[in-house]
């Protein structure tokens, strides 16, 4: 058996590869994997097009940093007035199997009252992809005052499926949000019109996360909450 070589992270694989050798293609803030054969004439992909979902990102094994769901393209936040009792779902899915200890909210201007936040998996409803089932949720989150909120989980991402992170609750707090020039555009638009959706969304009662979501749901144009994802 020959030996096999690994080459260290490059740009792009070489006009020349070397046979039986692992290129290491830097790509955002990972890297994706490529396998040369015995001649040296090509280079097969290791395992792509595993990801399904256009919010997916590329990244490194775990980080301290939480992670904002989807695919953030700007440089910046914003932020968003919550409607209270509105329960707001984001759609998102992992390039690897990732385990989530937590979930995070910041309050920029805080409202008394509580929230909930959680993760859906996803049912197909009249064609098309939708929140379905609670995989796992935490509740209490506290909006009377401004900082971060965390609530803790525990459950396993894998790599392909789509999930749908949600939050609702019970006062008007203001929270750190994407714009919408920064949210991935995998719902698409508005029928004959250029706004694109950012959310789904559907009225609800207090800070309560159904067990299944709302079948009724509303096509978010604007900006929708920031929810970030902690292994």
């Amino acid at each position: 058996m020959p030996a096999i070589r690994f080459a260290k992270v490059v740009a792009s694989l070489p006009a020349t590869l070397d046979p039986d050798t692992l290129y290491l293609v830097r790509t955002g803030a990972g890297f994706d994997l490529y396998c040369s054969d015995a001649t040296g004439s090509i280079a097969h992909a290791v395992n792509p097009g595993s990801i399904a979902h256009a919010g997916a990102i590329a990244w490194p094994k775990r980080t301290a940093t939480p992670r904002i769901v989807g695919d953030v393209g700007g440089n910046a936040l914003t932020t968003l007035l919550l409607t209270a009792s509105r329960q707001y779902f984001v759609p998102f899915s992992v390039p690897r199997m990732v385990t989530l200890t937590g979930l995070r909210v910041s309050v920029t201007t805080a409202a008394a009252g509580t929230a909930s936040v959680g993760i859906y998996d996803t049912a197909v409803i009249s064609g098309n992809d939708a929140p379905g089932s609670l995989l796992a949720s935490a509740t209490g989150l506290d909006t009377g005052t401004t900082g971060d909120k965390t609530g803790s989980l525990s459950l396993t991402l894998q790599p392909g499926a789509i999930y749908w992170a949600s939050l609702i609750g019970s006062a008007a707090a203001t929270l750190r949000a994407l714009a919408v020039g920064s949210v991935q555009t995998s719902l698409g638009r508005t029928v004959n019109g250029n706004p694109v959706i950012s959310h789904l969304f559907a009225g609800g009662t207090g800070s309560t996360l159904p067990a299944t979501a709302p079948v009724s749901l509303t096509s978010g144009t604007g900006v929708c909450p920031a929810i970030y994802l902690i292994e």
